[in-house]
């Protein structure tokens, strides 16, 4: 089974400690941590624990004189940072509540120092006259200070050095709580958005109501339409029955008055 690799650990570690402040964050806002989350910490540092070790033995082996070149060395430096970011979220499961800081009684990492580099004796060394080969012509152009143009190819360019595990977990408080603000605004403009949708609901609700009266009212002149139709219907059907007594009635009238004229 190949060794855990150095980046590997520090990849679990970064994921750790979000989940880490994640939990703080819940806890903070006087809610029940996730048990899941809980769990899935545990594991990772227990997982991390036991690479860290596996990484340290190696060290120790490489560090009795199997290694060229100082490589034993810069993997303690790389262990080291590990261990102290491994600590820090150890620390920080302790101290978050009661729950972590039963389930981080078994996290305690042994401490144990980083074996000495063995001395290695040399023997007497044969002086030897060594000859330089000539220096090859280098297109470049001369600069009195060379290493001031490290950085422009950024071939030779040294890296930034790492976050420390304070700085990670102050930027992911810093994002979470940028992202709290913009979910704020966001509730912010849902609420008023309902507010709006019960006022014009309301608003439909009168309408509605309005219209009611209105059918109402139009329903009732219909019935009152429909009273006077019959009422002009039977006066017309009157007229048409007795329409011929009427007339000679009149007819009659008119004859006496015509009599009654010419006769005087």
């Amino acid at each position: 089974m190949a060794p855990p690799s150095l980046l590997s650990i520090q990849s679990r570690l970064t994921t750790t400690s979000s989940l880490l402040l994640e939990r703080s964050r819940v806890i903070s806002l006087n809610l029940a941590p996730s048990a899941s989350s809980t769990s899935q910490i545990v594991r990772n540092l227990t997982t991390i624990k036991n690479d860290l070790e596996k990484l340290a033995d190696e060290s120790d082996i490489e560090a009795s004189g199997l290694s060229v070149g100082g490589k034993g060395k810069r993997a303690n430096g790389g262990i080291k940072e590990a261990v102290e970011r491994y600590d820090n979220l150890v620390e920080m499961l302790r101290d978050s509540d009661d729950m972590g800081k039963e389930r981080a009684k078994g996290l305690a990492r042994k401490q144990r120092p980083l074996s000495p580099q063995p001395q290695v004796s040399v023997p007497p060394s044969i002086p030897r006259v060594s000859i330089e080969p000539p220096t090859p012509a280098v297109d470049a152009p001369f600069r009195d200070f060379p290493d001031d143009d490290r950085g422009e190819g950024g071939s030779r360019s040294s890296s930034p050095p790492g976050k420390t595990p304070h700085e990670l977990l102050s930027e992911q408080q810093m994002m979470m709580d940028d992202q709290d603000e913009r979910l704020n605004l966001l509730s912010s403009s849902i609420g008023r958005q309902n507010h709006l949708s019960v006022q014009i609901g309301d608003e439909l609700d009168i309408h509605h109501e309005l219209l009611e009266d209105t059918d109402a009212a139009m329903d009732r002149t219909q019935e009152r339409l429909h009273r006077a139709k019959k009422r002009l219907d039977k006066v017309a059907s009157d007229a048409r029955q007795h329409g011929s007594t009427l007339t000679i009635v009149g007819l009659i009238f008119i004859l006496l008055i015509l009599i009654i004229v010419f006769k005087t």
